[in-house]
Order: structure tokens, then sequence, then C-alpha cells
């Protein structure tokens, strides 16, 4: 502990071994009840705003990304805050992206994945699929929001039934990517969830998953019942989110960048980022619960995850 209390950051002189978020963009087609897309530029009721500008990443800064990758990172995650399939090089970055050793995950909505672009889909290590139903209605009621394509490509009628239809062709194929299929449990869903493991399970492939988890306030934006406190682990886990536009937090939960500590264009090495003064500055803050963390009371929490692995041989 220091003086103030605030227990220290170690910077360690090794390489660093990150878990780097790229955020191919921020750009969402749904807006989600229980995700501050859903409030973007208005009142939340937890205190903190999400208000960022939205983008698409430049060539440019997914080459740095990509690079810091292949030196640092022990896992890329793909999907910060944003359903990252609306790139328009979202194939290409994914191509270029499985080059990289770590390990490499999707979080994706599936809206606009289709039988025919699949196949760069299973150049993932893992594929979190959201799915926080089990029927069409509260599908709907949870998760407004835009267009869907149905597995030929086509604008689907039916947004549920072609999630659906298109997860059990995934899990059709024998060559896809272990993949979760993750149930989000708020207020609004909760009493569904024993219902969609009860479906889910018997479709889906025993290296495959079923996983239920609580709704999170993303990092003191939103707010429900189901939430609860929990410890703040972030300054410890090595993480790095680069934006859209190449802003980096230490933070995956920073859905409006407040707490960015470099850019990456103006930093090329991630390695000298999280060894910068203002980085180790930015994690004393966050240990400390100084400024937006205050309102952040939840944190990761993740003691309520439940992963169930599948059944169907």
């Amino acid at each position: 502990m220091c003086a103030s209390g605030v227990r220290e950051i170690i910077v360690s002189t090794a390489r660093p071994r990150l878990q780097i978020s790229v955020e191919f963009t921020n750009h969402c087609n749904m807006t989600c009840r229980f995700c501050p897309h859903s409030i973007h530029r208005r009142e939340s009721p937890s205190g903190n705003r999400f208000d960022r500008d939205k983008g698409f990443m430049s060539d440019r800064v997914f080459d740095l990304a990509l690079g810091n990758a292949k030196k640092y990172g022990r896992e890329v995650l793909v999907g910060f805050f944003g359903e990252q399939t609306m790139h328009k090089r979202f194939a290409a970055f994914t191509r270029l992206l499985s080059d990289c050793r770590c390990r490499k995950v999707l979080n994706t909505n599936w809206s606009y994945i289709t039988a025919a672009n699949m196949e760069f889909i299973k150049l993932y290590d893992l594929v979190r699929i959201s799915i926080d139903a089990s029927n069409a209605d509260l599908y709907e009621q949870l998760c407004p929001g835009g267009a869907f394509l149905d597995l030929d490509g086509g604008l689907a009628q039916d947004r549920y039934a072609a999630l659906v239809e298109k997860i059990e062709h995934w899990f059709d194929l024998p060559d896809h990517a272990k993949t979760w299929l993750v149930y989000v449990t708020s207020s609004i869903n909760e009493h569904d969830r024993n219902e969609f493991v009860r479906q889910w399970l018997p479709k889906t492939p025993r290296r495959d998953s079923v996983v239920t988890k609580r709704v999170v306030s993303y990092g003191g934006i939103m707010a429900d019942e189901t939430m609860r406190k929990y410890q703040c682990r972030i300054p410890r886990e090595g993480r790095v989110v680069v934006a859209w536009n190449g802003d980096c937090s230490p933070c995956n939960l920073d859905v409006n960048m407040a707490l960015r500590s470099g850019n990456i264009l103006d930093t090329p090495d991630l390695g000298a980022l999280v060894a910068s003064a203002e980085w180790q500055k930015t994690l004393r803050r966050i240990e400390g619960r100084k400024g937006i963390c205050v309102n952040c009371f939840d944190s990761n929490n993740h003691t309520k995850n439940v992963r169930h692995a599948g059944k169907r041989k």
C-alpha cells in the first residue's frame, strides 16, 4: 500500500502478454435494452453516459493493432463495443488476424452472418453468439433494432427464426469454430433463462457451450436490479482496448473511452504504451475508483456465469 491507501501497480520490465480488444466498429444494428446503445447520447440511469462518436476502423489503425497482436497478444478479442461484422472490411481483417498465433475470439449478434460468409468465421478460435431469449416475442422485446440477414443472405422477415436457423446450420458444419451461445440475464428475461438452456442444450454439440451470465452496468452506465457489487480486476488483467479511431483504454467496460490513455497512432508500440506514466496513472485511478469508476460498482461480475456443455452427439 502507498500512503494514499491505494495499492501500487507493479510495472514489469518483461515483454507484456496482453489481451487486446480490437474494435472494428462501435456501430450496432440493434438497441438491446440492457445495452448502452439503447440510450446513446441520452441520460443514463447510473450516472455515466455513452456519447462517444461512432465510426469504423481504418486500415492504418488495424495494421498497427495487428502488429501489436502478433508481438504482445495472448488473446485478441474482436468485439469491444459494436457489431463487428458491420465493417465492410470484416472478412479481410479476419483473414489477416488468422496469422496471429494467439487465441482469437469474436463476439457477435450473428445478424450479418450467412451460409456464404461462415467460412471465414471458422478462422476464430472461439465465437460467442448473443442470443438472449428462447422465443421470438421476448427477443423482439429485448433486442429491437435493425435488419437481419437470413441464411441465404436475404432480408429476414422473422429475425429470431433466422437467427435460430443460422446457428443450427453453423452447428451442422463439422469444422465450425468452437462456439458459445451467450444468454445475458437481466430482470427482463431472467424468467426465461432455464427454458433457453433446456431448448438449446440438445441442439448444441458437445464441444460447444451454452453460457448464461449476469448483465453488467457497462462501467456505470446501465442499471438493473439483478446487478451486484464486485471487486474490479481491470488493473491486473493486462487488457488493452483499441477503439476504432486508435484510442486505447485498459478497461473493457469503458464503452465511452473515458479512460483513454493514449492512441495507437501516436504510440504505435503497445508495450511502450502500457509502460507509460499516463497508462500507470490510469490504472491507479481505476484501482482507487476515481472519476467515472465511482459509478461502476459491479465491474466484470462473472460470479453467476454458468457454462453448460452441449449435449448433441
